[in-house]
């Protein structure tokens, strides 16, 4: 028995059906690990390691070692996943609450991480921390590993 307020005509084109059932096969497993949530990502994207490293401009070790128990991983870094990996706020956000975290609409920082999902997926990380510069975002917060300086080895004397 069908509600009298539903249209029988179909809506949705096979298209938009399709993307639905891609983002749903994306995150429809129980409540993982990030490592985990990660993990299955990655490998229904076809990224390895070295892929996600170029896309996310993170180290390459935070992508070989999902599968090592405990640890943590910075709010930042989740934003560069999503980014990276051209993921909508919706999957970003379920990789963040596998973390313990969420966005909070009312913080500035989020908004704009919020912004780059939703706006300019698919920008490179360098352009998006570009964006968030223009934002006014401070550089501790922006995407991929930050620099520390260049090096300069000591004299000896």
């Amino acid at each position: 028995m069908e509600a009298k307020y539903i249209n029988n005509k179909p809506i949705l084109t096979e298209k938009q059906k399709a993307e639905f059932e891609e983002k749903y096969q994306l995150t429809s497993d129980t409540q993982k690990t990030y490592g985990q949530v990660i993990s299955g990502i990655m490998a229904k994207m076809k990224i390895d390691a070295k892929k996600a490293e170029e896309l996310t401009g993170l180290n390459r070790n935070l992508f070989t070692h999902l599968d090592e128990p405990g640890g943590s991983i910075l709010k930042r870094f989740v934003i560069s996943i999503g980014v990276g990996f051209g993921l909508d706020v919706h999957t970003t956000e379920y990789i963040l609450e596998s973390c313990g975290m969420r966005f909070n609409v009312n913080d500035r920082l989020d908004r704009a991480y919020i912004h780059l999902l939703e706006e300019h997926k698919e920008k490179d990380i360098e352009a998006c921390n570009a964006i968030l510069r223009d934002l006014g975002v401070d550089g501790k917060d922006m995407l991929g590993e930050l620099e520390r300086g260049a090096y300069s080895p000591r004299r000896k004397q």
